[in-house]
């Protein structure tokens, strides 16, 4: 909270005592106690977040399974989502994850689907959701910046994990998608793929826009279309002589995961698919 807020919130709670008696007083007076608290639980997951940043190191495999198990088992029977080409996911090695994002459904949805350990790197606004920054924990994932490209230390973060063998998720769009068709992908795509020598894997998701809210999640395997994820083959961008575009080759691989998705989905790479 700024000074400002704090002002205005110490006005607003004088106001409500002399307007409305010593009962609206002391809701007000707990209001402005709960907004710092809240805020205060939202700075401290993101912190602890921020440390698994600076540690490098993949999820604990029990709390991931755990999470997973509990996913899958959510999700089974709330969304019974299709998944195809499952085939298509390396079991080991390191692996880059390029997904599109409609909500904040994807990460869970793709953790329960891929039959791996995966680090998912989400932006730092998600953490002050309550029940998602608790996914989030138990997944743990990496916070990034909005954007992604220029948060430096989660592109190293996610390096390390991939020369390790790790798989790492990312969403080149660097934001949720409000109107479904694909936005332009972040260059900081291209250069983890060409640091790190990682296949990358592209994702498509559809369906997941519909689920913004608890009902329409409730109910969802009772509507159609049904929620879709469907999964490409894994490849190595390709780079040219001398030193690489990265945003050519990170529409490249845009241009793979608009191949994945319906026509009306595919937003800037409409005609670029590859």
């Amino acid at each position: 909270m700024t000074e400002g807020e704090g002002s205005r919130g110490a006005v607003g709670e004088a106001g409500a005592e002399s307007d409305g008696g010593p009962a609206s007083g002391v809701a007000a007076r707990a209001a402005a106690r709960a907004a710092p608290s809240v805020a205060g639980q939202a700075a401290r997951r993101l912190a602890q977040a921020e440390q698994r940043l600076r540690a490098a190191k993949p999820p604990d495999a029990r709390t991931y399974a755990t999470a997973r198990l509990l996913g899958r088992v959510v999700f089974g029977a709330c969304v019974g989502e299709r998944v195809i080409g499952l085939e298509h996911v390396p079991r080991t090695g390191p692996l880059m994850i390029v997904a599109n994002h409609l909500s904040y459904l994807e990460p869970p949805l793709l953790a329960t689907v891929i039959p791996r350990r995966i680090t998912f790197l989400a932006g730092h606004e998600l953490w002050e959701i309550g029940w998602l920054s608790w996914v989030l924990r138990r997944m743990q994932a990496l916070p990034v910046q909005k954007g992604g490209a220029g948060d430096l230390e989660a592109i190293r973060t996610a390096l390390t994990l991939l020369k390790a063998g790790e798989a790492v998720a990312v969403f080149p769009e660097g934001q949720i998608n409000t109107t479904s068709g694909l936005l332009r992908g972040k260059p900081g795509v291209s250069l983890l793929a060409q640091r790190s020598g990682a296949q990358v894997l592209p994702i498509a998701v559809t369906g997941t826009e519909r689920l913004k809210n608890l009902g329409p999640f409730l109910t969802a395997r009772w509507q159609r279309p049904r929620v879709r994820v469907t999964i490409g083959q894994p490849f190595i961008p390709e780079y040219g002589p001398g030193r690489p575009d990265h945003q050519a080759v990170t529409d490249q691989v845009m241009g793979r995961l608009a191949a994945l998705l319906p026509e009306e989905y595919r937003g800037e790479y409409v005609g670029r698919e590859s």
